[in-house]
């Protein structure tokens, strides 16, 4: 996220310390909502209570952190298209492998070792489910999350997936928006379509936001334009409506029914922000701290839930909720530190220098004589 654009058209070399900031408040939303805004019944089974009776006025207010992962697809958008420019499909292979499995492996290790040897709430899962969730495919194989909130890295590889073909052809202006409007076009289309295939790899939910940050990117590198605006303004006008939408949408409403209104404002703030990123309005905010933060939010998201939900579901009872989770959260983001600087880091330049160094070719085998 903080690297530097590669030279071309348009490009800047300031470091985006404030899109590292807003992807921690996203990923620290999302934190919280998990310890303080759940449904009821996920409530419930963590606290061993009612959240009446633990977070009676917050918890209306921290459900609305779920929609903090909206704000990472639109910031993904917005990284991926900055540090794919001018790579090699090679390159963006190797940046997204190292990016992604190092620290989801750790992850599932620390989820393991929790669940088994912890009590957790999330009970114990078989080795099929372990074995799929491993290969960060459980969605088309059909099999469960081995922690919920891993569902958001399969419309995250997806985006790869795709974006990978422009990749192959080369970044441009062009190719860029061309290519965001024909995955606007699929994601409308796909619904109505009634192709499971085409959803599964569409994901219309979740388009509109990384559709709207490759434009903001290209607002960044290049300039804002009515053609780029437009593209921001549907996929806004998208985002809300999967958003808003009754039935198979990005909300369940049988479980949570806020006031729309509240979405709309949280929805049309996060592209609000981006866009002033994207503008150059935050240039100045050249803050290391947030860069730090950054750095830490993947392990943070990937780590928090089966730690945060396993510690709340033993001592909920016998500390203060309120102490508990600041303590707890406080500690969480330590430890997301520790495995980044210690742990995921070393990993990752190891499997970097080994993917390096490897040949991707296919070469055809000697024939016989």
């Amino acid at each position: 996220m903080t690297r530097v654009i590669a030279a071309g058209p348009g490009a800047r070399k300031d470091r985006l310390a404030a899109l590292d900031g807003l992807r921690f408040l996203a990923a620290l939303s999302v934190v919280l909502f998990h310890f303080v805004g759940q449904t009821p019944g996920a409530m419930m089974v963590v606290w061993g209570r009612p959240y009446r009776s633990t977070f009676p006025e917050l918890h209306g207010y921290f459900a609305f952190g779920r929609l903090g992962v909206d704000l990472f697809f639109l910031i993904s958008g917005f990284v991926i298209c900055m540090s794919a420019w001018g790579r090699t499909p090679r390159d963006f292979f190797i940046s997204r492998v190292t990016r992604l499995y190092p620290m989801y492996w750790i992850a599932i290790v620390v989820s393991v070792c929790f669940v088994y040897f912890a009590d957790s709430p999330f009970g114990h899962p078989n080795p099929r489910l372990l074995f799929a969730n491993l290969t960060m495919l459980q969605t088309p194989l059909g099999v469960a999350n081995l922690d919920p909130v891993y569902w958001t890295l399969w419309p995250e590889l997806c985006f790869y997936l795709t974006f990978a073909v422009v990749v192959w052809k080369g970044l441009t202006h062009q190719r860029v928006v061309i290519f965001c409007g024909l995955w606007t076009v699929a994601a409308v289309l796909a619904p109505a379509a009634h192709i499971p295939l085409l959803t599964l790899i569409v994901n219309p939910t979740s388009a509109p936001y990384f559709i709207a940050g490759m434009a903001f990117h290209l607002m960044y590198r290049y300039r804002p334009t009515p053609l780029l605006w437009g593209i921001v303004a549907m996929s806004w006008l998208l985002a809300l409506h999967f958003l808003l939408v009754p039935h198979g949408g990005r909300n369940n409403w049988a479980t949570w029914s806020p006031w729309r209104g509240w979405l709309i404002l949280l929805t049309t703030v996060f592209f609000l922000l981006v866009g002033a990123i994207a503008l150059g309005w935050t240039r100045r905010i050249r803050w290391r701290g947030l860069t730090v933060a950054g750095t830490m939010t993947f392990p943070l998201y990937l780590l928090h839930d089966t730690i945060g939900m396993t510690v709340a579901h033993h001592y909920g009872d016998r500390v203060d909720p309120s102490v508990l989770v600041a303590v707890t959260v406080s500690a969480l983001v330590v430890l997301a530190y520790l495995v980044h600087r210690f742990v995921e880091r070393p990993i990752a330049l190891a499997m970097r220098r080994s993917l390096n160094t490897a040949a991707f070719g296919l070469p055809a085998p000697t024939r016989r004589s």
